[in-house]
């Protein structure tokens, strides 16, 4: 076996072991919430927008338009979004975080930073930005391939 596909094996098994290590904390983490890892999902997609319109979510996402409804009618009974058609184009719909669902963004993304922050605490300080530039280069190329980008 070649170097090339030597190194793609070993990427390709720890690139499977860490999604689902990464699924398991993910569905920790909801289940600590009392929510679900799609509705997780999309109000981090709120990150750093206060207002998103359903067509972005949706392809921010890669569900379908009927997963996304139910999924945003489950944070709106929550108190966390709302739902309104935009008045300049009535065929788009806005989708808006409540000042609840703003902190519990927030309180998302910490609990998100604090669990990486973890797994970056068995690794050299001096690997760190290595690490992190390697993983952008992956998910580069993985859109890249698909035709994301």
């Amino acid at each position: 076996m070649e170097v090339i596909e030597q190194q793609a094996s070993r990427v390709a098994s720890l690139t499977l072991e860490l999604l689902a290590g990464c699924q398991e904390e993910e569905e920790r983490l909801a289940s600590r919430f009392n929510a679900s890892v799609p509705e997780i999902r999309t109000l981090r997609m709120f990150l750093h927008e206060q207002q998103l319109t359903v067509k972005a979510l949706l392809g921010g996402m890669g569900i379908s338009g009927s997963r996304l409804s139910r999924i945003l009618e489950s944070l709106e009974e929550k108190g966390y979004v709302t739902r309104s058609i935009d008045p300049e184009d009535r065929r788009s719909i806005d989708v808006c975080l409540t000042s609840k669902g703003s902190v519990f963004v927030r309180t998302l993304e910490e609990q998100y930073l604090q669990v990486h922050e973890k797994l970056l605490e068995d690794i050299p300080e001096s690997l760190h930005a290595s690490l992190a530039e390697g993983l952008e280069r992956m998910v580069h190329s993985l859109r890249r391939s698909s035709g994301k980008t």
